[in-house]
């Protein structure tokens, strides 16, 4: 049987619907999972660093800008909004993956494991995501030997006209995965947003880089927290000044 043949059929030792039915699974985090973080973001020549504890003291921020450094509206757009969010945190979980999976194609190599797909629109899709999320098609990578996710890309596959005549021409996620063999969950270590667009026949890229360190798991204690993640969503701050 040749190598690529093999692979096909065994993803980690398991034909490719179970992988992929455990690659998922993985994906979504036990109830009441919660993560500490630290996260350091870029954009351009700027940088912002933030950091997360939802266990932290009462009466002390649960999320802090810890460096800001260059001007830049978008990124701090970025770290504003997340820092807006009930349980900053629910961004280190893709636990609406399985839903968004549309039109799903396995392929297997011998170096290569991965889904390509059709983003199919869920409820963590809001007005802003939904013309972007329509056009969106994407690739999940499984890791080779554990196969777990790895790696999701997404991209729009037409332009999208924004309400003010912006046309935004590329979009682009890149998402990167860890997996915590104690706590059973594929967990968002890394991601890049890139768009490309503008008005009048001028164009211009955008883009954010982030990478998430020191990612410390433990369970709610409160039951009031909002629990459910939300998908990284497509921040208009990116788009909103492609003129």
């Amino acid at each position: 049987m040749p190598a690529w043949l093999f692979f096909a059929v065994l993803w980690a030792g398991l034909p490719p619907e179970q992988a992929l039915e455990r690659a998922l699974d993985a994906a979504e985090p036990p109830p009441a999972l919660r993560a500490a973080f630290n996260a350091t973001l870029t954009s351009g020549n700027a940088t912002r660093m933030i950091q997360f504890d939802p266990y932290a003291p009462e009466g002390q921020p649960r999320f802090k800008l810890t460096y800001r450094n260059g001007d830049n509206d978008e990124l701090d757009a970025v770290v504003q909004g997340w820092m807006e969010e009930p349980d900053p945190d629910s961004r280190l979980f893709a636990d609406d993956l399985r839903l968004s999976l549309g039109e799903a194609r396995i392929a297997g190599t011998e170096d290569s494991m991965a889904v390509s797909f059709r983003h199919r629109m869920s409820v963590n899709d809001g007005p802003i995501d939904e013309p972007f999320s329509a056009r969106m098609t994407g690739k999940m990578q499984l890791d080779r030997a554990s196969g777990h996710v790895q790696r999701i890309d997404y991209r729009i596959d037409s332009p999208v006209t924004l309400d003010d005549g912006t046309e935004v021409s590329e979009y682009r996620q890149t998402y990167n995965f860890s997996y915590s063999e104690r706590w059973g969950v594929s967990y968002v270590i890394g991601y890049d947003l890139v768009a490309r667009g503008g008005r009048w026949g001028l164009s211009e890229e955008r883009s954010v880089k982030v990478i998430l360190t020191d990612v410390a798991f433990g369970f709610a204690g409160d039951a009031k927290q909002v629990l459910n993640s939300i998908a990284t969503p497509y921040n208009p701050g990116l788009t909103a000044i492609l003129r």
